[in-house]
């Protein structure tokens, strides 16, 4: 039994070995490969163009991008990572595959061969032309075709449109040609109308849309002739989720909160410093904004226009503001307001802008409360006197002199009755006089109890100018600010989605 296991084994073993044998005689081994090259390298000028024909040269070209390695928007720069694959018929790399161990194909150095003198017309880089092109092989066909295929990152001008940023689509192109060979020598022509994004790796910010060839011909009278050309254009799709969740909401939020500065009363004086902080804040957005984009006047994006509009509204916010605060204090020079400014900005427009009358807060701090027994005030003259704040200064004054005259009056009525009844009782009467002519001076300046009130502090005339001016102008603002925002967003939408 252990002699039959034996000799299968040794059976088996053989036949794997004459498997193998076979395999190598008929594989392409070391000695055809090197016949081959001998033969087809020879006598093989690379120095010459293999044109054994009148007709051109026939270069195909086939441009894949691979990454977007980076882009310089304000430069106008963009680094890509690229694969080119040029594929050409060579008459002098031509054999019979029977005679060299049916070998089909072979690798050689592109140092060993004509390779065309192939250039990027946009590339900036001035250390080499599509770098690392010389440190890959060709492969050659026994039917003469040559495929060379390399890996290469290139730096390229790549004009930008900021137009409808952050929606916008950037096109940079590649211009392949031959920088000695005319077109009756050498014809570049794409493999296809498109180039290939199979192999494209995502980027954050753009989306590779298509890649698109053109072949023309073009005349340098300078250099000879025409040179065949072919442009690879690569269509770049911005991703604008990032920009409008950092730069655009933002932003409106900022000049929303405008709408504060407006809702506070005048009378707190921090109306026009709240509207200056968010004019500084809108002009750092658009210093911020105006870094990403080159310094061309070509096409002006559409965005900056937005906050410019934005930045004007700000201002306009700050001038109205002076306006409002301007009015509210105007009372205190004593001038009247014309009969027609009040029929038309505050009876027209009141109602337009729904402005009632109402109570302002007023506090007179140690104000006694002053009630004369005869008065002959109407109600005329007490709609009058709450007109002006001028008047309850006036009354404050009054009101603080009648405070000391009567603190004056105990002090020295308890001093006297102490020392000399007679002597106080002397001067008593003089002191009452002061008293009694304090009561009336507040009498002429209609002094009573509700006017020292703050519930009964009414608007004045300029009072109620400057808030129906500052309803006006919060309308105003806020409108202007919605519709310029909604404009720009349905601009860039329907940019968005003609692209």
């Amino acid at each position: 039994m252990a002699a039959i296991f034996i000799f299968m084994l040794s059976v088996l073993s053989s036949g794997l070995d004459l498997g193998k044998a076979n395999a190598y005689t008929t594989g392409h081994t070391y000695p055809h490969l090197k016949k081959l090259y001998e033969k087809m390298l020879g006598n093989y000028d690379k120095r010459i163009l293999p044109k054994c024909t009148n007709e051109p040269v026939n270069v195909t070209i086939q441009l894949a991008p691979r990454e977007i390695v980076d882009i310089t928007e304000p430069l106008e720069v963009a680094k890509f990572q690229l694969w080119v694959r040029l594929s050409w018929f060579d008459c002098n790399l031509v054999w019979n595959k029977s005679s060299y161990g049916n070998i089909s194909t072979f690798t050689v150095p592109n140092k060993d061969i004509w390779i065309p003198d192939l250039t990027l017309l946009e590339d900036i880089d001035y250390t080499a032309n599509m770098p690392n092109m010389k440190l890959f092989r060709a492969m050659v066909s026994s039917d003469g075709i040559v495929h060379f295929n390399f890996l290469t990152v290139v730096n390229i001008v790549c004009q930008m449109n900021l137009q409808y940023y952050p929606y916008d689509v950037q096109k940079c192109g590649f211009t392949f040609m031959s920088w000695v060979y005319t077109s009756s020598n050498l014809h570049i022509q794409p493999l296809s109308e498109f180039g290939d994004l199979t192999n494209f790796s995502p980027n954050q910010e753009f989306i590779a849309a298509e890649v698109t060839a053109q072949s023309f011909r073009k005349d340098f009278p300078c250099c000879g002739g025409n040179f065949s050309q072919v442009i690879y254009t690569l269509k770049l799709k911005r991703r604008p989720a990032f920009f409008m969740a950092t730069i655009v909401v933002p932003f409106f939020i900022i000049t929303m909160i405008s709408f504060a500065g407006f809702a506070l009363p005048s009378i707190s004086g921090e109306k026009i410093t709240f509207h200056t902080t968010i004019l500084l804040a809108t002009v750092v957005f658009l210093l911020l904004v105006q870094d990403q984009f080159p310094s061309t006047s070509e096409t002006f994006p559409k965005i900056a226009i937005y906050f410019s509009f934005s930045m004007i509204l700000s201002c306009m916010s700050c001038v109205m503001s002076s306006i409002v605060m301007y009015i509210y204090y105007n009372d205190l020079s004593g001038k009247k307001m014309n009969k027609w400014i009040r029929k038309i900005l505050i009876e027209w427009m009141g109602k337009i802008m729904l402005v009632n009358e109402r109570n302002l807060p007023y506090s007179a701090k140690n104000t006694p409360e002053i009630i004369p027994t005869e008065s002959n005030v109407t109600q005329e003259e007490l709609r009058k006197s709450r007109k002006s704040r001028k008047s309850l200064k006036i009354l404050e004054e009054a009101s603080h002199r009648i405070t000391q005259s009567m603190n004056d009056v105990q002090f020295i009525n308890g001093l006297y009755r102490e020392k000399n009844r007679a002597e106080h009782e002397e001067n008593l009467p003089k002191l009452r006089m002061q008293q009694s002519q304090s009561y009336d001076q507040c009498e002429g300046n209609s002094i009573i109890e509700q006017d020292l009130d703050p519930s009964t502090r009414r608007m004045n005339d300029w009072e109620l100018l400057a808030y129906t001016l500052d309803r006006f102008f919060t309308v105003f603002y806020v409108s202007m600010t919605v519709l310029n925002s909604l404009v720009f967003l349905i601009i860039m939408k329907s940019h968005e989605a003609a692209q």
